[in-house]
């Protein structure tokens, strides 16, 4: 004991451990000063404090969606981040995080009323958390958010392309392509199933390519506000390119057309503009098959009847100088009034070693139209006829024993005139409706 008294009163004899003791209540001092001092005062920001928005309870699944035009950036969890001014003890202030700080939204509704899917005002408010209390919050900065309640619905549509380019060369034409032709949007469901048609528009002034931003329209062609609408993309390339232009005659093909007939159809519109790569216009020098007529279809009547236009591979039919609008269809024009009819009875037969083929019914009658002075002298055996007889029909014959038959219904017959009539055709398709072959 008396060593231990001996050494405290040697140290606080010493003039150096004297001032290391001031000096360390001096400091301890001033810490707890500092704490619960109002004097030293600060103010800072607290950046990306999460917000928590609760919907009041629904009978439908409601979400909210976010106004993107606020700015406001998102959490992991999808929660609004927002900055709050504080005001207080510097120490306290320089140590809180945003997770100390308590924002929740409040969605302006009378306490009576039921959500419904609309636009709300959220109200901001906040709470202190933790140990860290002594401040005070100026200001949250946005104060207040927009918001749309409803259920999440997400669609796909086609991308139109509005976009024009000024072209001054008429033996060129601007291709504009875009870098995708479908984009899905998603939203509140009651303002996605507004939009009718999602397009991309603006004047190109040259070659190469843009990035152009969506633009929204409902069936009447009113532009949407986009505020609650997330696109997959949200833009898309637009790319501008010249190509050249030439002029492509229409033309029809015949099928089943008597040598003899020198009827020619008339098209109208008989050619079109087309623009395309100059190797895939080269393709269509002899012209553009708009159809192709089969004469077995054709009576002796004027026929006329409109067709699509179906453009080149990689092409695209423009409109003429003088017309605001490409055609889509042409008319095709064919007289064969001049030429007669004549009905021809004909008896089914078929010739197979070691079968027998018995038809029902066992004749029919065949309608020719072609120049009255050959149609008188057509006879029934000028008329060849075949049996279309279906593979599976085919299969059964070949394991049938002798005496044995089977039978199959609807079986098309081919019929084809004899090559001294050149100026006649067979009109119409024929079928028998059953034939029963008997193994010999």
């Amino acid at each position: 004991m008396k060593k231990n008294k001996s050494l405290l009163s040697r140290l606080f004899s010493s003039n150096i451990f004297l001032l290391i003791l001031s000096f360390v209540l001096s400091f301890a001092s001033w810490i707890v000063v500092s704490f619960v001092s109002d004097t030293n005062i600060k103010t800072t920001t607290i950046e990306n404090v999460p917000v928590s928005i609760n919907l009041p309870e629904s009978d439908y699944d409601y979400t909210y969606f976010l106004d993107k035009y606020y700015g406001i950036s998102l959490d992991d969890a999808g929660n609004p981040l927002v900055s709050v001014e504080v005001k207080g003890n510097a120490i306290i202030v320089g140590s809180l995080k945003p997770e100390n700080i308590d924002i929740t939204g409040k969605i302006n509704i009378p306490s009576n009323a039921a959500i419904s899917p609309q636009e709300y005002m959220v109200s901001l408010n906040y709470e202190k958390s933790g140990v860290l209390t002594n401040y005070e919050v100026q200001s949250i900065s946005p104060s207040s958010l927009m918001v749309y309640v409803d259920q999440p619905l997400e669609k796909e549509f086609d991308i139109v392309n509005s976009c024009t380019f000024k072209n001054t060369d008429n033996t060129m034409y601007a291709n504009l392509s875009l870098s995708q032709t479908k984009v899905k949007i998603n939203g509140p469901e009651s303002q996605i199933n507004e939009i009718s048609t999602v397009e991309v528009h603006g004047e190109i002034t040259e070659e190469g390519t843009v990035k152009k931003e969506f633009i929204y329209k409902d069936s009447e062609g009113r532009e949407l506000s986009d505020s609650y609408f997330t696109p997959s993309v949200n833009n898309v390339s637009v790319t501008a390119k010249l190509i050249p232009i030439t002029k492509v005659n229409l033309k029809t093909e015949f099928k089943n057309k008597p040598s003899g007939v020198k009827v020619q159809a008339s098209v109208s519109p008989s050619a079109v503009r087309v623009a395309g790569e100059q190797e895939e216009l080269n393709k269509y020098k002899n012209g553009l098959t708009l159809t192709t007529l089969d004469f077995a279809t054709l009576k002796n009547e004027e026929y006329r009847e409109e067709f699509t236009i179906t453009p080149p591979d990689n092409c695209k039919i423009i409109a003429d100088e003088n017309e605001k609008t490409a055609p889509t269809k042409a008319a095709v024009s064919l007289d064969l009034s001049s030429y007669k009819e004549t009905t021809i009875s004909k008896k089914i037969t078929y010739d197979d070693d070691g079968y027998t083929y018995v038809f029902a019914p066992g004749d029919i009658s065949v309608t020719v139209f072609g120049e009255e002075s050959e149609i008188k002298e057509i006879t029934s055996d000028d008329i060849k006829l075949t049996v279309d007889i279906p593979d599976d029909f085919k299969a059964k014959i070949k394991e049938l024993e002798t005496g044995e038959n089977v039978s199959r219904q609807s079986v098309k017959l081919k019929l084809e005139l004899s090559g001294d009539y050149s100026n006649s055709w067979i009109y119409g398709q024929y079928t028998v409706d059953q034939v029963t072959v008997i193994k010999k």
